[in-house]
């Protein structure tokens, strides 16, 4: 019986650690789980829903830090553990269908600190199942760390969590696991490594036989040659093997007539800014005056390149640019994209070349010599 309590905390301190894991890793990017909220609701057809997108990562992220917490402490054990069994069942059920039928490829239970694709978060999850069942069953059975002070254990937990979520909110990631990170170069994370390589995919010819109607594959070593038989009806690609994803494989950077310019910001040396402005609409406007003050004097002396990307489209630039008489131009960029690289709207990114060197939030646009003398700090 004694060996069997060991399994019980064992399986009550695994359960606490991964979910005070996937709740930290969450609430340290709350907008990052936001996206993934949006992601889920277009996929299954519920967009109406992504208004409240950002409650709901807090709220999951929340929650399951305060779940880990308990369970580490035992912390009203019967009520947290029907909690933890009831997300358990409902996570198992949802990631079995987003395995089978795959509308997500990543199901962001670990934000962006570890992938895992939707059949090794299933299978985690059964494990995960079974260990909280033991501890559901043996609950009755469970003490207290500290008998007389359970609440307080909870709220201590409700306090942490929600102070991490409020301040990565308001300003950065208080940890960054972004691909776009301090310290990265971005254009090394866009490449396939040596030795590797990217997807590979096949084409698929279908065609109909005119005599009897019979619908046949060939493939492109093998198409039939008598037009007078076969009529072509499409061609379709197909993948037949999973090569190396980038890291970033999205970064792409145009003007308004659609031309590609994200080799010239690529293959700039130097130190630059990129100022990213994803939604003009929802642009923080004290943080667009400090902006515009930094570009200016920037401008004046004739040291750093400026790049300013949006999602933002047409009438909408034109209109924005006039009435805040911005002394800087907009590129284009998809809006996932953008709120990868910064999470904050706007957002000043120094480079030098294509490594990361300093992120600031639209709470902390720096002023023109504040920048230069961090510059001069590196060098």
């Amino acid at each position: 019986m004694k060996k069997f309590s060991w399994i019980v905390t064992i399986a009550r301190i695994i359960i606490g650690l991964t979910f005070i894991f996937s709740g930290f890793v969450k609430a340290v990017d709350p907008i990052g789980s936001m996206i993934k909220f949006d992601e889920y609701f277009e996929a299954f057809n519920t967009v109406f829903l992504q208004q409240f997108s950002l409650f709901f990562s807090i709220a999951l992220s929340s929650l399951e830090f305060i779940l880990g917490f308990s369970l580490i402490f035992s912390s009203k054990i019967k009520l947290v553990s029907l909690l933890s069994l009831l997300l358990m069942a409902f996570f198992t059920i949802q990631t079995f269908i987003l395995a089978i039928w795959n509308p997500v490829t990543d199901c962001g239970c670990f934000g962006d600190a570890i992938k895992l694709t939707n059949w090794q978060t299933f299978y985690k999850n059964l494990v995960l199942m079974i260990l909280v069942l033991i501890v559901y069953l043996n609950r009755e059975k469970i003490l207290p760390v500290f008998p007389k002070r359970e609440w307080l254990v909870i709220f201590t937990g409700t306090a942490i969590v929600l102070c991490i979520s409020l301040y990565s909110w308001l300003y950065m990631p208080l940890i960054d696991f972004r691909p776009y990170k301090a310290g990265n170069d971005i254009k090394k994370l866009m490449s396939i490594p040596a030795g590797k390589h990217g997807d590979v995919y096949k084409s698929v010819l279908i065609y109909k036989n005119k005599k009897t109607g019979q619908i046949t594959k060939f493939s492109e070593d093998n198409i039939p040659m008598d037009m007078e038989t076969w009529e072509w009806l499409e061609t379709k690609t197909q993948m037949v093997e999973k090569g190396f994803t980038p890291p970033i494989h999205d970064f792409k950077i145009s003007d308004r007539d659609g031309i590609d310019l994200t080799d010239s910001f690529l293959t700039q040396k130097g130190y630059r800014i990129l100022i990213v402005q994803e939604d003009l609409n929802k642009t923080n406007k004290k943080a667009q005056k400090k902006i515009i003050d930094l570009v200016e004097e920037m401008q004046k002396q004739h040291k750093i390149y400026i790049w300013a990307l949006t999602s933002s489209v047409g009438e909408i630039i034109e209109e924005y640019v006039k009435k805040n008489s911005l002394p800087y131009t907009f590129l284009s960029a998809d809006p996932t994209t953008l709120k990868t690289i910064n999470r904050s709207n706007p957002a000043i990114i120094l480079f030098k070349d294509n490594v990361v060197i300093k992120h600031w939030p639209a709470r902390g646009i720096p002023g023109y010599q504040k920048l230069i003398n961090g510059i001069q700090e590196l060098k």
